[in-house]
């Protein structure tokens, strides 16, 4: 490890590494090693930089929880992640990182994306050369998987003890989405194939755009209303039928009138 992020040498705890490998592995790569603490055969080291990698097969990862000389976060481990996978690079990926769900890239890099989501009864015990006395992390710890072959609509939520015994699994059914506003707005839709987004029938918008809103969300919002798609209601537009977006992003737009990133509005 480097000399400013030596502190980030913290050795996952093999059980847990085990419980984990079994049902979503086998593991092909170690993204963030060292020759002292890997635990695949093929791995990357500090001085390989796996962020300059391309990550494919099955890869497992315990990445720096701290920002690196050059600059580099976790959000960049996380959003590699999310890319290598949606991508088709990887097959599989699965990262253990703090549980700071208050951070923005859990709310475009994993939620959306996650196929499945670890959380751990107790704090976990890691090794290696500055283990804490008493060995519990100071932090609670998830393990995020994102998987190119995982089809469902939702994201299975599992728990583990810190000894990595299975303890439930549930399926969160996020097929659904919505998107509200305070002036009573409420939108409702659902992916479908493509990255599409489609926006449901007596899902509301704002009618009048704002004047952040470009002229092809103009357009777009003056076509539905021509084609009978929406129709006003008072001080708001009424979706008539289902209506199919390109994106969320443009789902979201035209329902707010304004440029937004339907990855963090729809949920």
């Amino acid at each position: 490890m480097t000399k400013f992020s030596q502190k980030n040498d913290f050795w996952t705890p093999k059980e847990v590494f085990d419980a984990l490998s079994e049902r979503f592995g086998p593991f092909e790569v170690d993204l963030a090693a060292s020759d002292e603490n890997h635990l695949v055969d093929t791995y990357f080291t500090t001085d390989e930089n796996a962020l300059q990698q391309e990550w494919d097969r099955v890869a497992w990862c315990n990445p720096p929880y701290v920002k690196q000389e050059d600059k580099t976060s976790l959000k960049d481990w996380v959003t590699k992640a999310r890319e290598s996978v949606i991508n088709g690079d990887a097959h599989r990926i699965v990262m253990l990182i703090p549980a700071y769900t208050s951070n923005g890239y859990w709310h475009t890099e994993i939620f959306p994306y996650a196929s499945h989501l670890v959380f751990f009864r107790y704090r976990l015990d890691f090794g290696g050369p500055y283990q804490r006395t008493g060995g519990a992390s100071r932090q609670a710890s998830v393990a995020v998987i994102w998987s190119k072959v995982w089809s469902g609509a939702s994201t299975q939520l599992l728990t583990m003890s810190n000894k990595g015994e299975w303890l439930s699994e549930e399926v969160w059914d996020r097929k659904l989405l919505s998107l509200q506003l305070r002036n009573g707005v409420n939108a409702q839709g659902y992916f479908i194939d493509n990255d599409r987004f489609v926006v449901m029938a007596g899902s509301t918008a704002n009618a009048e755009p704002r004047p952040s809103c470009n002229d092809s969300t103009k357009k777009m919002r003056n076509q539905l209303l021509e084609e009978g798609a929406v129709d006003q209601v008072e001080n708001k537009l009424r979706f008539q039928r289902d209506v199919t977006f390109s994106s969320p992003s443009a789902a979201a737009t035209t329902v707010r009138g304004m440029p937004s990133n339907g990855r963090a509005l729809w949920c």
